[in-house]
């Protein structure tokens, strides 16, 4: 069944608010996004000890691409390229200052001898033209041990607007060619962030920084975005009478008007879950993506923040146990602390994790936990390091994101570890596109 269409009374979105601060404020220290994104930082990691001892990184030297009669295309393609790398936490990208090779003599190959005295265990390099409207890019990947030819081509004939997602697609088979799994550049990020007093917006940011924008909302009032069916983004909006309506980015009328506020929602594994405010509780109504056939799955209390899991599993944010914590399918999974929320899967290939915010004294910081609850597996990806807040996974599963009060979004591996500041945006309810 739908849920019927009603009117929402003022009183229950403030006792939700109160309850979970982050339905309808933001972390202290957050403030609008500001239209620029960061360079990667350096990769500050945290003090925690992670106990499978530090990784090796493949060393990776992204040559200069040979392009006729466009310097900027060139500099955007290996910008772009040593970007991504760097943000992977598979790769050290190493100083194109230290590059000797003669690039011009090389041609469509390599010298590994060349390459092998600067440190270089791979290479990328390629060439770019324009042929008519479209720019045509050949990129290549070299490992040095496996001599002068390319192991990995491929070519793209993209409009000159669309390069760095070229560049993106490229750089994802370079990850597939090592480990068998794609990488996830070129995927999104959405969010909600405070405009004007009273007033809050949803962005969206591509996963490598670049690329910030408001997306248009039919409301003053916009929160907690959620990419669904067709890669369209859905949130909650606030209206003039007080009431909370589901809505789509495009479309000025609601797409679903519900007895009670609508907090939340979430798509994944052919459903959708709702978070409905009403009488001073909150509940998780699941059914289909269009609305139909939703059923309650609590039952009192406060219950928000869902997101579903590869499996289609839904873990949630409840109070049914006294403070905030987090459940999958009714069970708690959650067991330090006293204030957990935000709950985001990660499919790691080391194995399914969830990423959660949780309050440690005055601040907040980053968790990564088993869904199936064990005691033990609670990991601490940040630590004095300011208030970090909203975790999300990348499609992969190789790469956190994070808002941090150190100053804007930040990304990491699934370890806390090689912390990039890569846009400097701060925001609340933080979804990466695919996960």
């Amino acid at each position: 069944m739908r849920l019927s269409v009603g009117m929402a009374l003022l009183g229950s979105a403030a006792l939700v608010a109160a309850a979970f601060p982050a339905i309808a404020q933001q972390p202290a220290g957050s403030s609008a996004p500001l239209p620029t994104a960061a360079a990667p930082t350096g990769g500050a990691v945290t003090s925690i000890t992670v106990p499978s001892g530090t990784r090796s990184l493949f060393k990776i030297a992204c040559a200069p691409v040979s392009v006729v009669g466009d310097g900027d295309v060139a500099k955007s393609i290996n910008e772009t390229e040593m970007r991504d790398f760097t943000l992977s936490s598979l790769f050290q990208v190493l100083d194109p200052q230290s590059f000797t090779a003669n690039l011009a003599a090389e041609g469509n190959s390599i010298d590994p001898s060349s390459w092998r005295n600067v440190g270089a265990e791979g290479v990328t390099k390629g060439n770019a033209a324009m042929r008519g409207s479209q720019l045509h890019v050949e990129p290549r990947l070299y490992v040095v041990s496996r001599g002068a030819e390319a192991v990995l081509t491929k070519a793209y004939d993209v409009a000159p607007g669309s390069l760095r997602s070229a560049v993106h697609q490229f750089d994802n088979e370079v990850v597939k060619w090592f480990t068998g799994t794609p990488g996830s550049f070129g995927t999104r990020m959405v969010f909600s962030a405070t405009v004007g007093r009273g007033q809050k917006g949803i962005y969206s940011i591509d996963s490598d920084g670049q690329g910030l924008g408001r997306l248009p909302a039919a409301t003053n009032v916009a929160l907690a975005p959620a990419i669904g069916p067709g890669g369209s983004v859905y949130y909650a909006g606030g209206l003039a009478d007080g009431s909370y309506g589901l809505f789509r980015v495009g479309s000025p009328v609601p797409v679903m008007h519900a007895a009670g506020l609508v907090f939340g929602v979430a798509f994944g594994g052919g459903k959708m879950a709702l978070v409905v405010s009403s009488n001073g509780q909150s509940d998780i109504f699941v059914g289909s993506p269009d609305g139909s056939g939703l059923k309650a799955v609590t039952n009192g209390g406060l219950n928000t923040h869902p997101a579903f899991g590869p499996a289609g599993q839904l873990a949630y944010v409840s109070n049914q146990g006294g403070n905030p914590q987090i459940y999958v399918e009714g069970k708690r999974v959650s067991w330090r602390g006293t204030y957990n929320m935000a709950p985001a899967w990660c499919n790691d290939p080391e194995g399914t994790k969830i990423l959660f915010m949780g309050r440690d004294g005055a601040t907040w910081d980053i968790f990564s936990g088993d869904p199936g609850g064990g005691a033990g597996s609670m990991k601490r990806l940040t630590q004095d390091q300011g208030s970090n807040t909203y975790p999300a996974c990348s499609p992969d599963g190789r790469m956190v994101a994070f808002f941090s009060t150190r100053g804007g979004l930040f990304t990491s591996n699934g370890d806390g570890m090689n912390q990039q500041k890569i846009a400097s945006v701060t925001g609340e309810s933080l979804r990466w596109e695919g996960n």
